[in-house]
């Protein structure tokens, strides 16, 4: 009887550990660990260069989740979403929850290239609603 009581504890601990595995937008390569962090920079309006660099920072957290902080028309704006790193291109996809509310809801993807010798993130950002607009953004790492 203790016999299979011990089988059955082991197996119930065997399908535990398979099932805790990590989620599928987990990155644990180490090119993944060193984008980790907190980084700060700027972003700019393609259609409206007289607005100048706005603040822009990007919090890239180990499980595949990020989020952006940002400042636009006097107006800090939280936006949290998704990250992925091939080679050297970070891609974020990530929706407006706090700021003007014209701007809640609007979903927006970042395409950056990493400079890891210079630590610099620098890309464009794209929205998706009407009117579309894109720039550019620099960033680079806090820590």
């Amino acid at each position: 009887m203790s016999a299979i009581v011990l089988i059955v504890f082991s197996l119930s601990i065997i399908l535990f550990q398979i099932s805790c595995k990590k989620g599928a937008l987990a990155d644990t390569t180490p090119a993944a660990a060193s984008i980790h962090g907190l980084w700060i920079g700027t972003y700019d309006v393609k259609d409206q260069p007289g607005l100048g660099l706005q603040y822009f920072s990007l919090i890239i957290k180990p499980d595949g989740t990020m989020i952006t902080d940002s400042q636009g028309a006097n107006q800090q704006h939280l936006a949290p979403g998704t990250w992925t790193l091939k080679s050297d291109t970070l891609k974020c996809s990530f929706t407006c929850v706090y700021g003007v509310p014209y701007n809640i809801g609007i979903n927006e993807i970042t395409v950056a290239v990493w400079d890891k010798k210079n630590g610099k993130l620098t890309g464009m950002w794209k929205n998706s609603a009407a009117p579309i607009d894109s720039g550019k953004i620099v960033l680079s790492k806090v820590n």
